[in-house]
């Protein structure tokens, strides 16, 4: 089974190969950019590398004759691994490259700067570096120039991919748009049977018309109740039929009119309500001279009347031996669906607004784990634009490291049950703690989708970090205070009885202090014991704890001390490293420590308290500037 390590890399090589790129000739949309980076940096060598399973390959290079070179040999293959920008100022004084044979021998690279270049995916390529026979630094305003510059070469590297994906989609379009015109033929065909075959009945209604008489007052009956209006006309263009909601609709019931009258008396407008219908362009008139009506948009807009948004249909109608009778046309009224759609356009253009403007990422899953709805804050927070993220998954529209961490609380909510995480991410620069809810869309007790509420909880974190600080450290010398003393020792006194290991706690007082403040006064004092402060760490180990409990008492905790004797030895130090005369306002001042070890092998708190300070004043007594050790009874 392949490690995580094996399969990322097995991702990255794939993406690689899937550009089709290796081995192509050189090109000279990629030459510009190593000259450039060649010029810009006043480098002798610039590169565009792509690594390779074994081996790396270069796409462009200024200054060097080789196309390729083994990749162990790749500085760029240390910049892919760690997936970021690569500076070695200078191989002599860097081990990973000190004994490297292009160091050592040719191009005798003493400078190296390599940032990489990304698939579409997010998986690292190759990079665009720049070498120099002579060390030299990278400041600031050069490493944003070298990564304005890989952007450039990384999107000319996945153009091809993009253009790809543009055509597949251009053909997926042409075969639907195949398609749908032969379902649109199919279904013209079926319907043109249909009106056949109505033309049909037509005819054969027109034929029995005398048999039929009786039913007349029915059929009248039946479109006063429907809820379309239906307007007909005879062949010569007189109104011969105003149903109930077609007189709804027009504010007014028919009227002996000539049809190049209509519009102008029914108060016939276009679609925009604005612009008057020409008589030739009423939906009747256009049906009686033969053309077929669909839907036609218009608008009746009577006075002392609301306009009402209307859709017109309708035909001529032909005897049974050809004869034009008339027209018809169906209104069917559908102001309340269009000032329904406007209303729901704006309220979702209300909401969007509202999300693209709220200081969270606010997105939906549906249970594919697919982007539904995500609003703006992704492109600002992530650089995804959420446009880009509808249809995709979680995966595949934020990548493996963000969906990794998240895959249980989003697979939990998609049982029913809502969660909660806190993750650290570093994108585009910044470093944020982003608090995530999941809250499942349930309806009829199943799980519809997952609603996403992210919040910037980084300040908030920040600030728990600064009281956290603010409770565990001396605010005049920022060495741990009391508190953390205390906890410190409790935790090195466990470590210390776990392995076996004795511990030594040093009690250190500032000879005449007092004296200092007195006479010096408290701004001077307080000098001395930052001074102070610093001498003690910088002549201990890291891994010892110096404290200050207050005023001039500080404490050492020493792990893994080996003997009594070697507590002396360290008090010897830490006393020799008093005796420098202390520089204070641009005065010299002597200053020295009285200081009392505590040796156990077998360590308790209460007993090397006692022992510190037991041999503390034995230095005290002693004539001060001395150390005292004492081995303190255990358990």
């Amino acid at each position: 089974m392949l490690s995580q390590q094996e399969l990322a890399e097995e991702q990255r090589i794939k993406a690689l190969h899937a550009l089709a790129i290796l081995d192509t000739p050189r090109e000279e949309r990629f030459d510009r950019f190593t000259r450039l980076a060649a010029a810009v940096f006043g480098a002798p060598i610039a590169l565009i590398s792509l690594v390779d399973s074994d081996r790396q390959w270069f796409k462009s290079c200024v200054g060097m004759e080789d196309c390729q070179t083994p990749r162990s040999l790749a500085f760029c293959s240390h910049a892919v691994a760690l997936d970021e920008l690569l500076v070695v100022p200078d191989t002599h004084r860097d081990a990973r490259f000190i004994d490297h044979p292009m160091v050592t021998g040719a191009p005798h690279v003493r400078f190296y700067a390599g940032q990489p270049v990304h698939s579409l995916d997010g998986q690292p390529l190759g990079t665009l570096c720049v070498i120099d026979h002579e060390p030299r630094q990278l400041d600031e305003a050069g490493v944003r120039l070298l990564r304005d510059l890989a952007q450039l070469v990384q999107d000319e590297l996945n153009r091809s991919v993009l253009v790809a994906a543009r055509d597949t989609a251009q053909r997926a379009l042409i075969d639907m748009n195949t398609q749908l015109e032969r379902r649109v033929e199919d279904r013209t065909a079926e319907l043109h049977a249909q009106n056949r075959a109505l033309e049909q009945a037509m005819g054969q209604r027109l034929a029995a018309e005398r048999a039929l008489r009786q039913k007349q007052e029915l059929l009248d009956a039946l479109l006063e109740s429907v809820d379309v209006g239906v307007v007909a006309c005879d062949a010569d263009g007189r109104l011969t039929l105003f149903n109930r909601d077609a007189r709804a609709i027009c504010g007014m019931d028919a009227a002996n009119v000539a049809m190049a009258e209509w519009s102008e008396y029914y108060s016939l407008f276009h679609e925009d309500g604005r612009t008057p219908m020409a008589a030739d362009a009423v939906p009747l008139a256009r049906a009686l001279h033969g053309e077929r009506i669909r839907d036609v948009p218009m608008t009746n807009a009577p006075a002392g009347h609301e306009p009402r948004r209307v859709l017109a249909s309708g035909r001529a109608l032909s005897g049974a031996n050809g004869e034009r009778l008339g027209a018809v046309v169906a209104l069917k009224d559908v102001s309340q669906l269009a000032e329904s759609r406007a209303r729901a356009l704006e309220s979702e253009e209300r909401l969007r607004t509202i999300a693209d403007n709220v200081p969270a990422l606010i997105a939906y899953l549906d249970t594919g784990l697919r982007y539904r709805f995500a609003n703006q804050r992704y492109q600002e927070w992530f650089g995804v634009r959420c446009e880009n993220m509808l249809g995709k998954t979680v995966q595949e529209a934020m990548g493996d490291a963000f969906y990794a961490p998240r895959r249980a609380g989003l697979e939990r909510c998609l049982s029913g049950h809502g969660s909660h995480l806190e993750i650290e991410e570093e994108r585009r620069g910044r470093k944020r703690v982003i608090s995530t809810t999941y809250l499942p869309h349930v309806r009829d007790g199943k799980v519809q989708g997952i609603y996403v509420l992210s919040t910037d909880a980084t300040s908030a974190r920040e600030y728990e970090r600064q009281l956290h600080a603010l409770a565990h450290s001396d605010h005049l010398t920022g060495l741990p205070n009391r508190r953390s003393y205390e906890e410190r020792l409790t935790q090195a006194i466990a470590r210390s009885r776990r392995s076996a290991m004795a511990l030594a706690l040093a009690y250190i007082d500032v000879d005449h202090f007092k004296q200092i403040n007195d006479t010096l006064g408290h701004a001077c004092g307080d000098a001395v014991l930052r001074e102070f402060a610093r001498r003690l760490s910088a002549t201990v180990r890291e891994t010892d704890t110096v404290a200050r409990l207050a005023g001039d008492e500080f404490v050492i905790v020493l792990e893994q001390v080996g003997s009594p004797l070697e507590c002396q030895r360290i008090g010897d130090k830490l006393l020799e490293a008093m005796r420098a005369p202390f520089e204070i306002d641009g005065k010299q001042l002597a200053v020295t420590a009285s200081i009392g070890f505590a040796w156990s092998a077998r360590p308790e708190q209460g007993a090397l308290a006692h022992s510190a300070d037991e041999a503390l004043y034995q230095s005290k007594r002693a004539g001060r500037d001395a150390a005292s050790v004492l081995v303190a009874a255990g358990h």
